[in-house]
């Protein structure tokens, strides 16, 4: 099971905008926190990073602001 850590920085943004960005990203599994106007996201589950691009990409989308956003794939490290 893959686990994916997103920050979404929307510009010029006011907080409606991330609350259309969490209610589109929460639709899709996502569950989020607030950091210092970002937002950061995880995903978990039978995914790809290309299903996980297309659905920020979407959700970002449907707020009509400029943004930015980064996605790491978390992998556990085994000792």
């Amino acid at each position: 099971m893959a686990r994916f850590i997103t920050t979404i920085q929307l510009h010029n943004a006011a907080e409606t905008d991330y609350e259309t960005l969490n209610f589109e990203l929460e639709k899709q599994s996502f569950r989020g926190t607030k950091t210092s106007g970002k937002r950061e996201y995880n995903r978990e589950g039978n995914v790809t990073l290309q299903e996980v691009t297309n659905a920020v990409l979407k959700a970002a989308e449907k707020t009509g602001k400029k943004y930015s956003f980064t996605i790491i794939r978390n992998k556990p490290v085994y000792n």
